[in-house]
């Protein structure tokens, strides 16, 4: 199974190096309070002018390739750390990518996207300050310890009783902060979805007068995401002052105490502010070792979120690797239901049986909620079946290569796909090799060429978010001008004509029928099925009746009456 770990395999021997050039790094720091000891006792006190000289020459010597080797592991850290966290985002994306849509939508779209934004960089700022701190911190802390306890080990004494103190409070820290943490990404996660709704919602809200009411939850849950950080900084801010009294208290002691022995007891000038150098690397190493532990607690905390998303199981699309051979009867429906809680929740389709043949057009009509849409999720792959099969030219559907399907599967959604950028670059996500001739012929066939031409840009016009600077019946015609663009074997319209005025949907109608395309149209018109080979009638996910338009006029008064209805209001 994959993990968020999983990415890192290829960068373990980067991971492991960086330490141990760490290590070089501190071995240069830890010996040069040394030498200034002895640039102090045996060149300055003694006026001997030589030792000092060379003496600061290893000293500067030392510096520069400390220096040296500090860039070395740093680039190390900050190049793998990078790689590392691009491959964990394509490793998220690619998981979304293959696990169901109900899969997802239980987990939560915008906390899925949150661990691609936050929790990844979380993970990846965990890692380079794993590979700077997790064995330097430690070892220029125990180094001076030894060091102090050998230049004099009453100075050793004070200087463990500080360090003591001090990993006494980071170990509290280390404690308390993790469960912290994943409440904190919790909250992050209640926000992404309020502000996600806000954004989307925000004409009916104000349509409803709930502005204020949308005002009033955002600032609730922005409130409590704002103490829960106050709580976790409170906690962590213990860390530097708490870590600075103690070892600042070594220092004054180690100063009181030298200033008496000096001249009279065994420690010199240079062994002083040696020992006083050494505290103050200890309090550096451990100042950085603690910011090490809040991003490692934030990085756990994140690393758990991303597995258990990873755990997800995948549609499993990489082991369809069969294309089916096409047969007369493109589409099978056998007997499917299908709940969307599991085989014992109510069901949203059931016992549905119909066949869709090359060059035949079903259609599918029913009330909101009957299940129109789930049987389009079903057949494009989002969901498997509860109960019965699903065949695509005569293979189970779930045995279909993916790539083959989508490719072979044209879907058309009420709801508009467009994405940022220019008409043309929408139109060629259906077909990118596709030719000016081509385009201009998909725009031709959904009557989008008039609009088009209007444009001073034409097909170079900026197209906003969710094309949200065009009109409902332009989008809708875009859309079928991308559909047009791709092709493929089964040509699936879910209401997408529904912005459009009668004459311009029988004219699109009419384009289909020349084009000879198997068709599966889901709409709330009776007018747009009349010319389908046959008609499915949907009530509570069950089918109700079947066939030709003007057979159902006759066997099924539901039919009729939202025919009856329909026309009365044209």
């Amino acid at each position: 199974m994959e993990t968020s770990f999983t990415p890192l395999k290829k960068y373990k021997t980067k991971v492991i190096l960086c330490p141990f050039v760490k290590m070089i790094e501190c071995v240069f720091e830890l010996a040069s309070p040394f030498v200034v000891r002895y640039i102090i006792d045996d060149g300055i006190k003694a006026s001997n002018w030589d030792v000092s000289w060379k003496l600061s020459l290893i000293l500067f010597a030392m510096a520069l390739l400390g220096f040296g080797v500090t860039l070395i592991a740093q680039w190390l850290a900050s190049r793998t750390s990078a790689d590392y966290g691009f491959d964990l985002k394509n490793s998220i994306h690619r998981h979304i990518d293959e696990v169901g849509e109900k899969e997802i939508e239980d987990f939560g779209k915008d906390k899925a996207l949150n661990l691609i934004s936050n929790d990844s960089f979380n993970v990846q700022t965990g890692l380079a300050m794993f590979m700077r701190l997790f064995i330097r911190a430690p070892f220029m802390v125990f180094g001076s310890l030894i060091i102090s306890f050998v230049i004099d080990w009453k100075a050793g004494l004070i200087f463990l009783l500080a360090l003591g103190l001090s990993s006494l409070i980071i170990f509290l820290v280390i404690v308390l902060s993790p469960k912290k943490y994943a409440d904190v990404q919790k909250d992050l996660d209640s926000l992404s979805v309020i502000s996600s709704d806000s954004f989307s919602g925000i004409r009916p809200m104000r349509a409803f007068g709930q502005s204020e009411e949308a005002k009033e939850k955002f600032f609730t849950s922005t409130g409590s995401y704002r103490q829960k950080n106050i709580r976790l900084s409170y906690l962590n801010s213990f860390i530097n002052p708490l870590t600075f009294f103690f070892v600042n208290m070594a220092v004054a002691f180690i100063v009181y105490f030298g200033s008496i022995e000096v001249g009279v007891g065994d420690l010199s000038t240079g062994q002083v502010i040696s020992l006083i150098g050494y505290l103050s690397t200890a309090l550096a190493a451990l100042v950085m070792f603690s910011r090490l532990i809040v991003s490692l607690n934030k990085a756990k905390a994140s690393k758990v979120r991303i597995d258990s998303f990873l755990a997800i199981p995948s549609q499993g699309f990489e082991t369809r690797s069969e294309k089916p051979l096409k047969t007369k009867n493109l589409v099978s429906f056998k007997n499917v239901s299908f709940s969307y809680n599991g085989k014992n929740g109510s069901k949203a389709v059931s016992d549905i049986s119909f066949d869709i043949s090359i060059g035949e057009s079903v259609g599918i009509i029913g009330g909101t909620g009957s299940g129109k849409s789930t049987i389009v999720s079903l057949l494009s792959g989002l969901y498997e079946p509860t109960e019965g099969t699903i065949l695509f030219n005569s293979r189970p559907i779930n045995e279909v290569n993916s790539s083959y399907l989508l490719e072979s599967l044209n879907v058309v959604l009420q709801k508009s796909s467009l994405f940022a950028g220019t008409i043309k670059s929408n139109l060629l996500l259906g077909n990118p090799t596709a030719s000016d001739d081509e385009i201009n012929q998909a725009l031709k066939d959904s009557l989008s060429e008039s609009f088009v031409n209007h444009f001073p840009e034409g097909l170079d016009h900026p197209v906003e978010e969710r094309g949200s600077n065009l009109s409902g019946g332009q989008k809708q015609r875009l859309l079928l001008a991308r559909a047009f663009l791709k092709g493929g074997d089964l040509l699936v319209l879910d209401d997408c004509l529904s912005a459009l005025d009668y004459l311009s949907e029988a004219a699109i109608r009419k384009t289909i029928r020349v084009k000879k395309l198997a068709t599966l149209t889901i709409s709330q018109r009776t007018s747009s099925l009349k010319d389908c080979d046959h008609i499915l009638v949907i009530e509570d996910g069950k089918i109700l009746a079947e066939g030709t338009h003007k057979e159902l006029l006759i066997s099924c008064p539901f039919y009729k009456e939202i025919h009856d209805t329909q026309a009365a209001s044209r």
